[in-house]
């Protein structure tokens, strides 16, 4: 499909990425595309009113889960968080630690999956062990959809260990953008 050109917006209004702070407007055949400044908060937003991926992230922290001593293999919970606002997550860090203080980061996995609401993040569910979103884990922004105010986004967890004189607590905190 060939790229339009301003002769093809004949009639409409055309509002885009332009440049940062502007949006492209063209009305009619043969004439230039105007640029109308924009207040800062609204670049880059979505037609959701959240923002697009970008540094100077917000911080949604999900409930604790503390698996006690004498839990079994295959124990599982859920972490869950509830944004006050609009939110869209991008970078998910996990951990869980023992109360001996080993990292127990490849003894808990994510298992069947992540939602948001009832959409499930990911192509298709599985174990997942959650030091793949340690906090040194690198490239794993992942496509969250956005949540509305006080939609429920849940980690479903299970340990892989039967926990014998210690317990672990598994912790979560999904970086994104929230509309301000």
């Amino acid at each position: 499909m060939p790229l339009l050109t301003t002769g093809d917006l004949d009639g409409l209004d055309v509002v885009g990425d332009g440049t940062e702070g502007d949006v492209l407007i063209g009305r009619h055949h043969g004439r230039a595309l105007h640029r109308v400044p924009t207040p800062r908060w609204m670049n880059a937003a979505s037609s959701q009113g959240v923002s697009r991926p970008q540094e100077e992230l917000d911080v949604l922290p999900f409930t604790a889960v503390t698996f006690a001593d004498g839990s079994g293999a295959n124990t599982a919970a859920v972490l869950v968080a509830t944004p006050q606002r609009p939110f869209r997550g991008e970078r998910l860090v996990m951990g869980a630690v023992l109360s001996n203080g080993n990292d127990a980061g490849n003894s808990v996995v994510i298992n069947p999956a992540i939602y948001v609401g009832a959409v499930q993040v990911g192509a298709d569910q599985g174990s997942i062990p959650i030091s793949a979103f340690g906090a040194t884990a690198f490239g794993v922004r992942l496509s969250f959809p956005a949540a509305g105010q006080g939609t429920r986004v849940s980690i479903f967890v299970q340990t892989l260990i039967a926990l014998s004189g210690v317990s672990m607590i598994v912790t979560a905190v999904l970086y994104g953008r929230a509309m301000r």
